[in-house]
């Protein structure tokens, strides 16, 4: 794949993603990374705390996300829990969303 055809690949994904958590995002949500692992395209959501009505949120992004896609679309997620420090992601990850964090 070409590096324009990459871009604009990697780009849908991402608009598409931030389209589907219009509305979800609740303050327990303290992260959302894309990223990609081979053809398979991989969402992770950070979460302060588990808390039921946000995990059903994320499913609901997920369900919103591959409806905007076409059948072909190779997802995944995973839900991360803790009010630990956020990862420093590789620059090939896109974090979609992070919330503003201020520890003393």
């Amino acid at each position: 794949m070409n590096a324009d055809a990459e871009l604009k690949d990697w780009n849908f994904q991402v608009l598409m993603l931030v389209q589907s958590m219009l509305g979800a995002i609740t303050p327990n949500f303290r992260m959302v990374v894309l990223s990609r692992d081979s053809e398979v395209w991989v969402i992770k959501f950070y979460l302060q705390h588990d808390v039921e009505e946000d995990v059903e949120e994320v499913n609901d992004i997920i369900c919103q996300y591959s409806a905007y896609q076409d059948s072909s679309l190779k997802c995944k997620w995973e839900i991360l829990f803790g009010d630990g420090e956020l990862p420093v992601n590789s620059e090939a990850d896109r974090v979609v969303y992070r919330r503003k964090e201020i520890f003393d």
